[in-house]
C-alpha cells in the first residue's frame, strides 16, 4: 500500500462532517472521521468505495444502498466502482437504505406560482432547490403538505411526471415522514395492479396515496432520504 510521508499530513485527525458544515476544506490527514447514519468511523485514506463504506456498518451491497449527502442538501448514491473523495466533494455524511421496502395497508403541467405556507428546515429547502423542480408548502386546516411538481416517474408507468405530495407532520423534524401521494394516479403500463393504494383529497385534488412504510431513524432520515426511498418504491413496483 502506498502511503504518504508523515510530513505531508496537515492534520492528525479530522471530522469531515464538521469541517464541511463550517465551510472549511478537508485537509490531508492521518485519519478521517466520517459519519454513516448515526455512528462515526475512522478511515486512514481520503478515498473510499461503496463496498468499504458498507463494510464499516456490517452491511452488504446485495441488500443495501448508500448515499453521500453533500453540502447544500444534494444527495447522490455511491455507485459500484466509484471512489468517493472525502476532500473534494463536500461530503457531509453517508446514509444507508435497504434495497427493498415493505408495503403498508395530473399529468405533468405547468405549476402555479410557488406557495410557502410554512417553512421547511434549511437543509431540506436546499435539497429541494438542488432538484430544479418547482415545490410548494400548503396547509389544509392543521395538515401540512409539501408538493413537488414535475416529479420524474420511471418508465413503465402511465405518465412521465407527476406532482408528488408528502405529509409533513407538525413535529418534523424529528417526527417522521411517511408514504407518498401522486397526482395524477399512477398505473403500470404492464396492466398489473399496484397494491395498497387509496384516494385522498389534497389541495382540492384527488391524489393517489401509496401506503408504504419503513422504520424512521431519528437523526438519520430526513426529506432527502425519504425522497430517495420513494424513488426506490416506484422502481420496486415495476419489478413485481
Amino acid at each position: 500500500m502506498v502511503t504518504q510521508p508523515e510530513d505531508e499530513f496537515e492534520a492528525e485527525e479530522v471530522d469531515v462532517e464538521e469541517l464541511v458544515k463550517q465551510g472549511k476544506p478537508v485537509p490531508k490527514a492521518k485519519l478521517y472521521r466520517i459519519r454513516i447514519d448515526k455512528e462515526r468511523y475512522e478511515v486512514n485514506a481520503p478515498f473510499i468505495t461503496k463496498d468499504q463504506l458498507l463494510a464499516l456498518v456490517s452491511k452488504t451491497a446485495d441488500k443495501w444502498r448508500i448515499h453521500q449527502k453533500l453540502s447544500g442538501g444534494q444527495m447522490d448514491e455511491v455507485t459500484d466502482g466509484e471512489k468517493v473523495d472525502l476532500r473534494e466533494k463536500g461530503v457531509e455524511r453517508f446514509v444507508t437504505m435497504e434495497l427493498a421496502q415493505t408495503d403498508g395497508e395530473m399529468a405533468a403541467h405547468e405549476a402555479p406560482p410557488a406557495r410557502r405556507a410554512f417553512d421547511l428546515p434549511e437543509e431540506d429547502a436546499a435539497f429541494l432547490n438542488s432538484l430544479g423542480l418547482n415545490w410548494e408548502t400548503v396547509k389544509e386546516e392543521r395538515v401540512r403538505w409539501l408538493l413537488i411538481h414535475g416529479y420524474p416517474i420511471p418508465h413503465g408507468f402511465n405518465v412521465n411526471r407527476a406532482t408528488m405530495a408528502i405529509k409533513v407532520e407538525g413535529g418534523y423534524p424529528p417526527a417522521k415522514l411517511d408514504m407518498a401521494y401522486f397526482l395524477p394516479h399512477l398505473s403500470k403500463q404492464s396492466g398489473t395492479g399496484i397494491p395498497n393504494l387509496t384516494p385522498l383529497k389534497i389541495d382540492g385534488e384527488e391524489y393517489q396515496q401509496w401506503s408504504r412504510h419503513y422504520e424512521w431513524r431519528e437523526g438519520v432520515d430526513d426529506l432527502a432520504v425519504h425522497y430517495r426511498r420513494v424513488e426506490q418504491w416506484l422502481l420496486d413496483e415495476l419489478k413485481r
